[in-house]
């Protein structure tokens, strides 16, 4: 009988620490600038997104890996890129069958555990191929939205496919995608557990390439020239629009005060991307990014493609304050168990600790932080005190890696080079990010895979089958041999002025030559 009683003030007081626990509300954006929100100087109006940044803390050095999956990665596993292993993004369940390990505990995972209700808004982009590497098998007691990297805002399809499902069950729903996430979130707030805290990742799709929007947001930015500018302008601000919809039920339901909030993008935006890049997703030459004259852009790990805007508030603890704070992906998980009072082994993270931090405002420098992505070029960036080294190596040539070395705080744009200048911090970091243990369960991007069967590839006018309902064939890669054949092509398609160029220049040469011969 004692036992008995004993076990029932256990559970009591778990419950009763559960539910004083706070809620956890992430905003993730998709391909989000530096430059395209207006605190930052952009041109586009989000107003709910500064005012969000005026009422929490501006997280000024926040950074993610210069691309989605390996972000999102990162975010939920509290590790960096090398030892989740998910080097760069997957594609479509009929080019490839991986997924973010299984056997990696994950952020829902622990929430979970320790009594919240878990829920999913939006895209997931970690796997789909097999039922271990869905959402609700990940701690998510439930999921909404779309499980590819980038769908239509309005057919909610990908690669041909229709890709919007409700608990990994195929749903066919009319509405924009960028509301209808907001939608969801909404209702969930609205209906949430009154005896558990919620824990909610809400992760638009915008402004990601399909760039889509509403007619009645693409007209009110009619004074721009450009119908992409228009498209996209009107793409972020409908974004915004949802954001602060989110904001307003969180107020509405009364939880504002025991809700942390945190908002951020995955990448920086397509602004300058590869000439291979745009040749295997041609959709990209459509969106309108700007990192406000940081260098790079997606996929690169100059600071325009890993520097984001970001957000963390929690009313009357976080508030009207900007961090300079050197802040990672990787750390969001262990801090936030440190915020809601969940002890873990933190030595089992990459990511570090900084709730501290963002309690005091004390800023402790980053050691050996890393953050990379590995697409057509193979991109790292670590960070150590005010040093950033960046390492940049192609894919497709066998070559040796660059690497420039940056005072990143006295030299954000990346003007000067100073590892000649720095030999022995320049050495010193190189060691470190070069012998790096390297998992990778994705494997090295084929070009030719992806230019026959990536995303963007949408395989004729008709829709397949629905995604979930497994009715497709496998697509391997092509053999080497025409695995080098497409390549060649598809380096003719991504350098043809280059080559234009030079073709000129030896016929002229040519034609110059035989002229002298003649006179």
């Amino acid at each position: 009988m004692k036992i008995f009683f004993l076990l029932i003030i256990a559970l009591v007081s778990s419950w009763l620490k559960a539910n004083e626990r706070p809620n956890i509300i992430i905003i993730l954006t998709d391909d989000l600038g530096w430059g395209d929100v207006s605190y930052h100087g952009g041109y586009i109006p989000t107003p709910n997104i500064d005012q969000l940044a005026q009422d929490g803390m501006e997280m000024n050095r926040f950074y993610a890996n210069p691309v989605c999956s390996p972000t999102r990665a990162s975010l939920l596993t509290g590790l960096h890129i090398f030892n989740h292993g998910v080097v760069r993004p997957f594609m479509n369940p009929a080019a490839e069958q991986t997924g973010m390990p299984p056997e990696i505990k994950i952020m829902p995972q622990y929430l979970k555990e320790a009594g919240y209700q878990t829920a999913l808004s939006g895209k997931w982009h970690l796997g789909m191929a097999n039922e271990k590497f869905l959402p609700t098998n990940r701690g998510f007691e439930t999921s909404y939205g779309h499980l590819t990297g980038g769908i239509g805002y309005f057919d909610h399809t990908a690669a041909g496919r229709l890709d919007w499902h409700r608990n990994e069950k195929s749903l066919v729903e009319e509405g924009y995608s960028t509301e209808l996430i907001a939608n969801e979130a909404i209702n969930i707030i609205e209906n949430k557990d009154k005896n558990r805290p919620l824990f909610l990742y809400i992760a638009f799709n915008a402004p990601h390439t399909p760039i889509q929007a509403p007619d009645k947001n693409i007209e009110s930015f009619s004074y721009l020239e450009d119908k992409k500018d228009r498209v996209y302008a009107a793409n972020v601000n409908a974004l915004d629009h949802e954001i602060g919809r989110i904001i307003k039920a969180i107020e509405n339901k009364g939880i504002l005060k025991e809700t942390i909030i945190i908002f951020f993008s995955d990448n920086g935006p397509v602004f300058d991307i590869d000439p291979i890049v745009k040749v295997i997703a041609p959709n990209l030459v459509n969106a309108r990014g700007s990192t406000a004259g940081l260098r790079g852009s997606k996929v690169s790990a100059l600071e325009g493609g890993i520097r984001v805007p970001a957000v963390i508030w929690w009313k009357g603890k976080i508030e009207n304050s900007k961090s300079e704070q050197f802040f990672f992906v990787q750390d969001l998980l262990p801090t936030l168990l440190t915020a809601v009072d969940i002890e873990v082994d933190n030595a089992k993270f990459d990511g570090r600790d900084k709730w501290k931090n963002l309690i005091t405002n004390e800023i402790t420098p980053p050691i050996n932080a890393l953050v990379g992505a590995r697409v057509i070029s193979d991109e790292r960036a670590l960070f150590d005190g005010e040093w950033k080294l960046y390492s940049a190596k192609p894919q497709l040539i066998p070559v040796s890696p660059s690497y420039s070395l940056f005072n990143i705080i006295e030299d954000p744009f990346e003007t000067n080079d100073l590892s000649e200048n720095e030999p022995e911090i320049f050495e010193s970091m190189k060691k470190i990010l070069t012998s790096l243990p390297e998992k990778d369960v994705v494997g090295d991007m084929n070009p030719a895979h992806s230019y026959l069967h990536g995303d963007d590839r949408q395989g004729g006018t008709e829709l397949g089958s629905p995604w979930l309902e497994g009715d497709y064939e496998l697509n391997p890669p092509p053999s080497i041999f025409l695995s080098i054949l497409i390549t060649i092509w598809i380096l003719i398609l991504a350098f043809k002025e280059y080559l234009l160029a030079l073709l000129v220049i030896i016929l002229t040469s040519v034609i110059f030559f035989k002229f002298i011969r003649k006179s």
